[in-house]
């Protein structure tokens, strides 16, 4: 007799949810950032942030009653007509701006800050000129008293956000209309991103680009791509918003034309292909999983994913599209086939893909220490996680998008010796050895709401005696 075709009901209106959310974003686009909290979501600014200048003292008015008004008194009479309560006067200080000269007090220290990157940079080799326009600052550099380059900057119109924020750049262009380096200042991404980025020579990629021309595309870095896209749309804000005002009066065509775009190269189907073909590994029943070919996929995901893409999946994620941030067509595939995973192949992105995961895992395996316990039971664990989870998503969706960063992964694989995370990342791996995947079960966010879609996917069985059948009752039966 054959078996109906049987429906998981559960999982099948979980993977409809999940389709249908992305179909939303693929179609819409990120949600606006109304409802942020304005002072926490944007970057703080020490060149425009509201500056004390003069400091007072508490003022207390002890006024105890009002001499009448309008009545006459004869002389040496006093009318008390009605009492008030002592007055206390909150004035802490005085906020101010402008100075009235054309200048004001943010890009006087602006300037100083410019004038002390560039001389940084060329020392004695050039002479650097600083020049204040409104609220703008930029720079004229000479070189054998002859002015050769214009320097200008992104601080003060920035409306473009990264993965964490506005990231603030600076632009170095030539009299002869050519971009001559487009240098990094700050901002709140990860920084084992930046550190990537940075190394990657995709500042590089700027330098001769011509400034009177529209279709400039560059190489965005795998693994970095929002943060890459957000630098050069930030590179063509300040051509479009800053340049106009600073620059206009040096060059005869306008400033404002300049635009450039950073995308993929197509090696990201390559990416998606491959780790499409380790969660088919992970996720089809008919794939034997035996102890050797688990060891030799957690050692390609390291290879590839970890110390090749350096691109990890967080929790961070599946918040971007609803905190107004564009994810990239890789990453929302790559999102995607996480999310299904959980659903329907009991969470393979942590147990297969992950190569943080893989490297704990590896660890376990040849570790003559280990230990099936942790030092607590799973129950705490799991309520340690639930709570750090609840507190970093929380906080990231209120503003504190520093909270972004929490994620060993790219310290990991990045293997920036100057970074401390790395050593922090480390520490994780060598524990493992004692107490098995310390940081997936006690300190990972991302497993965390993985491991909840997978239980919101699964029916759980109620607990109960086991009924024991004697086997001569069975015998019976079967006669």
């Amino acid at each position: 007799m054959r078996k109906g075709l049987k429906i998981d009901y559960r999982k099948s209106v979980l993977t409809g949810i999940v389709l249908s959310v992305f179909a939303f974003f693929a179609y819409n686009g990120p949600l606006e950032r109304k409802g942020l909290h304005p002072n926490i979501s944007t970057i703080e600014n020490e060149f425009f942030a509201p500056k004390l200048v003069t400091a007072f003292k508490q003022k207390h008015t002890k006024e105890a009653g009002l001499i009448s008004e309008g009545k006459s008194y004869i002389l040496g009479e006093y009318g008390l007509i009605r009492p008030q309560k002592q007055k206390r006067t909150k004035e802490a200080g005085l906020l101010s701006f402008e100075s009235g000269m054309g200048e004001s007090l943010h890009n006087k220290e602006w300037a100083e800050a410019i004038a002390k990157r560039l001389q940084k940079k060329y020392d004695d080799d050039a002479e650097v000129v600083v020049k204040m326009k409104g609220d703008l600052c930029y720079a004229e550099i000479y070189e054998g008293n002859k002015l050769r380059y214009l320097y200008f900057e992104n601080l003060l119109h920035n409306t473009v956000q990264g993965f964490s924020g506005p990231i603030y750049m600076g632009v170095e262009t030539t009299l002869s209309g050519r971009i001559e380096e487009v240098s990094y200042i700050t901002s709140k991404e990860t920084e084992s991103y930046l550190r990537k980025v940075l190394r990657s020579g995709y500042l590089e990629q700027y330098q001769n680009l011509n400034m009177n021309s529209t279709d400039h595309v560059i190489d965005a870095v795998s693994g970095a791509t929002i943060t890459t896209r957000a630098m050069a749309e930030g590179v063509t804000e300040a051509f479009t918003a800053t340049a106009p005002q600073v620059l206009s009066t040096y060059y005869t065509f306008d400033v404002d034309v300049f635009h450039v775009d950073a995308e993929l190269t197509y090696w990201w189907i390559l990416h998606a292909i491959v780790i499409a073909g380790i969660f088919l590994y992970a996720v089809l029943p008919q794939v034997k999983k035996t102890k050797k070919n688990r060891l030799f996929v957690s050692l390609f995901t390291m290879a590839y994913i970890g110390f090749g893409m350096n691109s990890s999946f967080t929790y961070i994620t599946f918040l971007m599209p609803f905190m107004g941030t564009e994810v990239s067509l890789f990453l929302s595939i790559y999102a995607l086939f996480t999310l299904l995973a959980a659903i329907w192949g009991k969470n393979a992105y942590c147990s297969y893909v992950c190569p943080f995961g893989a490297a704990q895992m590896i660890t376990l395996r040849y570790s003559p220490f280990k230990s099936k316990k942790l030092f607590i039971t799973n129950k705490q664990a799991e309520y340690i996680r639930y709570v750090l989870t609840i507190v970093l998503v929380g906080g990231f969706v209120y503003g504190y998008k520093e909270l972004g960063n929490y994620e060993l992964f790219p310290d990991l694989f990045s293997t920036e010796i100057s970074s401390y995370w790395l050593y922090v990342a480390i520490a994780f791996i060598v524990i493992s050895a004692k107490y098995p995947m310390l940081w997936c079960r006690v300190a990972c966010p991302t497993g965390c709401v993985l491991d909840g879609l997978k239980d919101l996917s699964t029916v759980k069985k109620a607990k109960g005696k086991k009924i024991v059948i004697p086997r001569k009752k069975i015998h019976k039966v079967a006669i």
